[in-house]
C-alpha cells in the first residue's frame, strides 16, 4: 500500500470517529488572543496544565492592555505551572503590545504575521488558525501527529518542520486543518507512546507497525 493511500485511510477512517471532537484540547479561551495566548503556554507541557492555570489567568488578566502593561514577573507567577514560565511571560507580554500596536488589537490571521508574534513558531500558527478559522495552511505537529506519522509511516524524518513537508505532500490540502486534531486524539487515547492498543484501533488493518509494540 502506498503511504497516499494509507494517508487517505486514516484521514477517512479517523475522521469519522473523530468529527465531533474539540479541534483543541485547550479549554477556558473566549476570544481569538485568549485562544493564542493558551497556544503559546502549551509549548513543552499538557493542555490539561494550561487549562488550570487559565481557570484564574484571564479573571486576573482580562485585556491585551493587562498583559501589555503589566510586569513580567507578575505574569511568569501566575502561570508558573506551565514551566518556562520566565519565557513564556515575556512572550505573552511582548505579543500583547504587537498587537495592540501593529494590528489594532486583532490577532493577525496569516502564518505569515502570526509567527512574527514572539512565542508563535508554526505549529502554534497552525493550531491557531484551525481552531479559529477551520482552516489551517499548513499542518500542526505535536509529539501525537510525529509519533503516529511515524508508526504510520507516513515519514521518516524526526523534526516537526520536516514531517509537516510530508505530510502536506500526501494530504488535500482543503484537509490540512483536520489532520492534527484526528492524530491528536487517536493519539492521546489510543496510539499511546508506551504501549498503543492496536487491538482497538481503527487503522490496524494497514498500519505497518501494528501489534509490534
Amino acid at each position: 500500500m502506498t503511504k497516499k493511500r494509507r494517508a487517505a485511510l486514516t484521514l477517512k477512517k479517523l475522521y469519522q470517529k473523530y468529527s465531533k471532537y474539540p479541534q483543541t484540547g485547550l479549554k477556558n479561551w473566549e476570544t481569538p488572543w485568549q485562544l493564542l495566548f493558551c497556544i503559546i503556554m502549551s509549548a513543552q507541557t499538557t493542555d490539561d496544565q494550561v487549562n488550570e492555570v487559565t481557570k484564574k489567568l484571564f479573571k486576573r488578566f482580562r485585556t491585551l492592555e493587562d498583559f501589555a502593561n503589566s510586569d513580567a514577573d507578575k505574569i511568569g507567577t501566575a502561570i508558573r505551572s506551565t514551566g518556562f514560565y520566565n519565557s513564556k511571560a515575556k512572550y505573552l507580554q511582548k505579543s500583547a503590545q504587537i498587537i495592540l500596536k501593529e494590528f489594532k488589537g486583532n490577532v493577525p490571521r496569516s502564518i505569515k504575521e502570526l509567527i512574527k508574534l514572539p512565542g508563535v513558531a508554526r505549529k502554534t500558527a497552525n493550531v491557531y488558525q484551525q481552531v479559529m478559522f477551520t482552516r489551517s495552511e499548513g499542518i500542526a505537529v505535536d509529539t501525537h501527529v510525529a509519533r503516529m506519522s511515524q508508526r504510520l509511516r507516513l515519514t521518516q524524518e524526526k523534526t516537526a518542520v520536516k514531517i509537516e513537508k510530508d505530510l502536506m505532500r500526501l494530504f488535500p490540502k482543503n484537509r490540512y486543518h483536520r489532520i492534527n486534531p484526528i492524530l491528536f486524539w487517536h493519539g492521546r487515547t489510543i496510539c499511546v507512546a508506551r504501549k498503543p492498543q492496536c487491538e482497538k484501533c481503527e487503522l490496524s488493518d494497514f498500519c505497518p507497525n501494528a501489534f509490534k509494540y
